[in-house]
């Protein structure tokens, strides 16, 4: 009896360790150079006092949402007009979406992108207001042996537990279409992605892998992961270039922001005053 307790007991202690050692294996930290790369996507990693910093569940209150619209935006963007402003705001967050996705495809490296884990850092000195985004745990997750799931993880908890979820909040208090705001997304994953493949310091099989990725997020990752039901929000934003520039299907209206009338290159030809 004492032989078997004492066998049942090492096995027990056996697969305790193995799954300590597996969970080990599945959870991370960025190093330094890694930290550094993802700061070109307005990583930070030290937090500012109380007054310049807006959580990401902020975003989600009317309340709070209007405050930051009247008392800190206004202001900086040049303008009073809330879709415009709910529009320049998704556009300054969408740095979130490119930042995550490069530490996943170039990395391997999941950071837990929903939005109780992140904070806009504001700085008052900054007339174009580009925040940066701090996360309360920067601990990452890589892949075990289905890098797929694991890939649907990181994709899941970046949109479905955050970007959808600000989407929806902004566009409903803003009154701007939903559409604009996806495709101001769309814009820097395309970006981002599109100078990752030029990057020559990877290796062909890890451009093959990221060219994956790429196509995934924008095409073969189901709606699901974006709270719809019907298509993936971005594919129907993947166009053909012309003279190198993928034209947008939609006006960010950043024209509106702008007291020479300046427009982005990728505005759509027929954009019109509103």
């Amino acid at each position: 009896m004492i032989r078997y307790l004492e066998h049942h007991y090492a096995s027990h202690m056996e697969e305790v360790d193995a799954s300590l050692k597996k969970l080990a294996l599945l959870m991370a930290r960025l190093t330094e150079i890694e930290i550094n790369a993802l700061k070109k996507y307005r990583l930070n990693t030290e937090t500012v006092v109380p007054s310049l910093t807006i959580k990401g569940v902020d975003l989600l209150s009317e309340e709070r949402l209007n405050k930051i619209f009247k008392e800190e935006l206004q202001g900086k963007l040049n303008t009073d007009k809330s879709n415009v402003i709910g529009s320049m705001l998704v556009k300054r967050y969408a740095f979130i979406a490119a930042l995550v996705l490069y530490s996943m495809s170039a990395f391997d490296k999941g950071i837990n992108g929903s939005i109780q884990n992140v904070s806009l850092q504001t700085d008052e000195s900054d007339p174009l207001w580009l925040p940066s985004f701090y996360f309360d745990h920067l601990e990452v997750t890589t892949p075990e042996i289905d890098r797929t799931e694991w890939r649907t993880s990181v994709v899941q908890s970046l949109f479905l537990e955050n970007i959808v979820k600000v989407i929806t909040s902004i566009s409903k208090q803003a009154k701007v279409a939903k559409t604009i705001l996806w495709e101001n997304i769309a814009v820097y994953i395309f970006w981002m992605y599109e100078t990752l493949l030029q990057d020559d310091s990877f290796s062909q099989e890890q451009l093959v892998k990221i060219q994956e990725d790429f196509y995934y997020v924008i095409h073969d990752a189901p709606p699901q992961l974006f709270g719809t039901k019907a298509l993936n929000p971005f594919s129907q934003y993947d166009l053909p270039k012309q003279n190198d520039v993928r034209m947008r299907k939609t006006c960010c209206l950043f024209y509106l922001t702008s007291k020479n009338d300046d427009r982005c290159t990728t505005c759509p030809i027929k954009c019109k005053r509103l």
